[in-house]
């Protein structure tokens, strides 16, 4: 039930459908329809400007680190799932805009910062079509190089909630050696929030963050983007979750 409901909660956490909402109410409520489409131009020009977005997501972005920040060389680099696709034609991963998160562990381990990766991730899916990210994500590892003793999978975990559950039960015994967690920043906070309330005390390496530059540019200061309706939509799925994770955990 609880799975269900995030996925509901997820599909509302889109500003493209708030919109859509708002141009069909244009169309039945028509002693209103004048105030509708202004408050739809509106939230569409909010929902669409880089600068306003970018903005919101330095507050709620957990900051960035440096690889020389990191003072202790961990036993397991934790790897949240939701970095990528799978191409079943050509049996291949695919990245996508978080695949941050996979080659930032691949690079502390090449650097020795990290003794073994756990990549915790199974399917998302509200219909599982049985593919799971874990497990789709080795040979790049292991062509990355990678040693095979130095991966270990958890890939039935659904959620966040779950990847911290499902990981310290894998690990338990070692619970006490220092390990690192490695997600998006704009994940971090309720990510760290899951493993905290599973006793499993991890540092944090956040990824793809959000630029501290700001260009001072028209039209990233200006001119609406689509771009960053999806970034909205991160942004407010991950507000969600945590205020979710909050009430229920």
């Amino acid at each position: 039930m609880f799975f269900i409901t995030s996925k509901l909660l997820s599909f509302l956490s889109k500003p493209i459908i708030w919109l859509f909402f708002l141009l069909i109410s244009t169309l039945i409520f028509k002693k209103k329809r004048k105030k509708l489409i202004y408050i739809t131009i509106f939230i569409f020009y909010f929902f669409t400007n880089n600068f306003i977005i970018d903005h919101c997501s330095r507050i709620w972005e957990t900051p960035q680190k440096s690889i020389s920040s990191l003072t202790n060389d961990y036993k397991y680099g934790i790897v949240l799932g939701g970095y990528s696709s799978y191409n079943k034609k050509i049996e291949h991963i695919n990245l996508n805009a978080h695949g941050d998160r996979l080659i930032s562990a691949i690079e502390l381990y090449r650097l020795n910062k990290i003794e073994k990766i756990i990549i915790s991730g199974g399917n998302g899916d509200l219909i599982n079509n049985g593919m799971k990210e874990a497990e789709w994500s080795k040979d790049l590892l292991l062509n990355l190089g990678v040693k095979a003793k130095d991966i270990i999978f958890e890939s039935n975990s659904r959620n966040t909630m779950e990847n911290a559950q499902n990981t310290a039960r894998l690990i338990k015994n070692d619970l006490y050696k220092k390990s690192l967690l490695i997600t998006s920043a704009q994940h971090m906070r309720r990510a760290k929030f899951c493993f905290n309330i599973n006793n499993f005390y991890v540092d944090c390496y956040p990824t793809d963050c959000t630029s501290d530059d700001i260009m001072l540019s028209f039209n990233y200061l200006v001119l609406p983007n689509i771009d960053a309706l999806r970034k909205w939509e991160t942004i407010i799925h991950e507000l969600i979750g945590y205020i979710v994770y909050k009430i229920k955990f």
